[in-house]
């Protein structure tokens, strides 16, 4: 059992990133840059060879995959607090598509725990597992009436005069490796990106409403709860252009064994 089902958040930290099939990960950098924030928030410690347990699992696994540079594989990569790693691989079920979403209640934790990866993930499983039950494609988490972060992504709302706002790390949104990409992007085009509070008066006016994560892409949502949402394309449209240009590049993804 991986400690993503624990009850207690500080048992883990986690991150979840593309991975080649062999022994390339997607913007390793940033991922360990935001294992290393959210393990000091945590109390944790990461193991000292988290870079062999990698690749001691990657040579395990490379005779079952078929190497890519194209977004298609996704690895959860856990640390423990006994200083055990757990490795998880998963296919894509969609990505750059138009999804549509329900709301849930948020989980929420201490205000430490809150905005990181942590060991309590059974939550976020769960709410993806009540989202498909219920035949949409993902579950955005509300917490006092206004969005804070979506089951395996993070929601942007793009407003009617251009702005785009994301949940701030205050109200309990967890940082987005996927937005790091796109943010200087996204403000070079016109966009400029605020962090806030996504409440149900912005959402409403929203001129677009999409999902960003390292599995799903960028996806334009078209509904929340049944609800149309704002028929705008050109968020969703920039964004999966950046994506598409930045996952081609090959200084995007990082040999593993470079750092031994």
């Amino acid at each position: 059992m991986s400690a993503g089902d624990s009850s207690n958040p500080r048992d883990a930290v986690f991150t979840t990133a593309l991975w080649n099939g062999a022994f390339a990960l997607a913007d390793w950098e940033l991922h360990v840059q935001r294992l290393v924030e959210n393990a000091k928030q945590l109390r944790l410690e990461l193991p000292r060879d988290m870079t062999q347990q990698l690749i001691d699992f990657f040579e395990q696994e490379k005779s079952k995959q078929e190497p890519s540079l194209e977004p298609s594989k996704l690895i959860r990569i856990e640390c423990l607090r006994t200083g055990k790693m757990v490795f998880e691989v998963r296919t894509l079920s969609f990505r750059n598509e138009e999804i549509d979403a329900i709301t849930l209640p948020a989980p929420r934790w201490s205000s430490k725990v809150n905005g990181t990866k942590h060991g309590d993930w059974k939550p976020y499983r769960d709410a993806h597992e009540v989202a498909e039950k219920r035949g949409a494609d993902i579950a955005f988490l509300v917490h006092d009436y206004a969005i804070i972060d979506a089951d395996r992504a993070m929601p942007i709302v793009l407003d009617d005069d251009g702005t785009a706002w994301v949940a701030a790390q205050t109200e309990g949104g967890v940082a987005s490796i996927t937005l790091k990409i796109l943010i200087d992007g996204l403000e070079a085009a016109g966009i400029p990106v605020h962090f806030g509070r996504l409440n149900e008066r912005l959402v409403a006016r929203a001129a677009e409403v999409i999902a960003v994560g390292s599995g799903i892409g960028a996806c334009r949502v078209l509904s929340l709860d049944d609800e149309m949402l704002g028929e705008g394309v050109s968020l969703s449209n920039r964004c999966q252009s950046l994506l598409e240009i930045h996952y081609q590049d090959k200084a995007t993804w990082f040999d593993v064994r470079s750092i031994q």
